[in-house]
Parts: structure tokens; C-alpha cells; sequence
């Protein structure tokens, strides 16, 4: 974890991680840019709060749909997707649709056919595929926002099901930016969202 003047930002280890769906390392900087940009500690002093210690905007990355909590209760949560596709000749030996835990593939006229309903985008099959014949068709992150524990806890919400990196690096500075102006006394992103209702800060995301 990361932490910096005001903000929390949790990676996991994707680097490591043979079930990474994206590789975050070089984009985890560009995140904490964005945080460091919205002078989140300064926000907070500027309130005059009895505890500056315990406010915090928290930040959290998944590299794969396997997502550690942390992103379902983080202010602003990232999920690593990968959309798969046919790229080659299939043989139809049915790996892809054995290994799939959501039955997304299935296997019709020799051919993998993906139900998008049920895909979570976690690219087991594209690995798993013993023919190489299944690659990432696209890559980029399921964005969530709101989630928070405390005495009121809940989960946050999906605002974009795969957003590309800079799409993200803008998400997130449109998210800090409806935060700072309508945080109350160190409240939780989640909190101002239910205060002000959900289609108003999807309609401060599209500005």
C-alpha cells in the first residue's frame, strides 16, 4: 500500500501474479500523480477536522477480476479486464470452456462462443488455451466507485464495465474533483453519493 499526503493507494502484487489480467506497474504512478495533483492532505487540513489521521480518500487496484476486497469498499476502486477472442484455428479440444468458472464459454460447431452476460473478462481461457488461439481482444479496468466499511458499510458501485487508462486518469480526477467540492467534514465518497444521489455525480463525471 501507498500512502500518501491524504490518500491511500492499494496494488496487489500483479507483477507476480500468474492470474493478472493487466500489467499495473508503470500505471500505479500515473494514479498517485493524479492523487498527489488533488492535494487531498491540504483538503483535509483546510476543514479543520479534530483527527486528521483517520481521513483518508482511498484508492484500491485489482490486476484481475479475482479482486481482493479492497476494491468493492475503496472510494474509488480498478478491476483488470481482459475481453477475449478467436484468433486462430480452433480444435475444439474444450479447455477453454472446462477452466471457465462461469460458464461463459461453450463450445458450439467446433467453435468457443462468449456469453458477455456471464464473462468476467479474467482471461483464464486465453491462457489456459493449449493452441494459443484465443488472445485479448481488449484491456482495461471495471471502474467502481463509493464502497466503504465504518457503521454504515457498502459496497461500491460500477460506474464504467472497461475503461482504458486514460479513461481511468480522468474518471479519477473528476471523481476527487465532485469529492472536494462536496465533502462534509471528511465523509466517505460513498456517503456524499447517497446525500446527493447517484445520477447527480454520474452527470459530474460526463462535464
Amino acid at each position: 500500500m501507498i500512502k500518501g499526503d491524504g490518500y491511500e493507494l492499494w496494488v496487489c502484487r500483479s507483477a507476480a501474479c500468474p492470474m493478472a489480467a493487466v500489467e499495473a506497474e508503470e500505471f500505479i504512478p500515473r494514479l498517485q500523480a493524479v492523487l498527489e495533483a488533488a492535494k487531498l492532505g491540504e483538503f483535509y487540513r483546510s476543514l479543520s477536522l479534530k483527527s486528521q489521521k483517520r481521513y483518508r480518500f482511498r484508492v484500491a487496484l485489482s490486476s484481475c477480476p479475482n479482486a481482493c476486497t479492497r476494491v468493492h469498499i475503496a472510494d474509488f476502486g480498478l478491476i483488470g479486464q481482459v475481453v477475449p477472442q478467436l484468433v486462430g484455428d480452433c480444435v475444439a479440444c474444450g479447455v477453454c470452456e472446462e477452466v471457465c468458472e462461469e460458464g461463459a464459454v461453450t463450445l458450439q460447431d467446433k467453435w468457443p462462443l462468449f456469453d458477455a452476460e456471464r464473462c468476467l473478462n479474467c482471461g483464464l481461457c486465453i491462457r489456459a488455451c493449449p493452441k494459443k488461439v484465443l488472445a485479448p481482444e481488449a484491456k482495461g479496468y471495471k471502474v467502481l466507485v463509493g464502497g466503504k466499511l465504518g457503521r454504515h458499510p457498502q459496497l461500491a458501485r460500477e460506474v464504467v464495465a472497461l475503461a482504458s487508462e486514460e479513461e481511468v486518469l480522468r474518471l479519477l480526477e473528476r471523481t476527487l474533483s465532485f469529492y472536494r467540492e462536496h465533502c462534509r467534514q471528511g465523509e466517505r465518497l460513498g456517503a456524499i453519493i447517497n446525500r446527493l444521489g447517484w445520477e447527480e455525480f454520474l452527470a459530474y463525471l460526463r462535464q
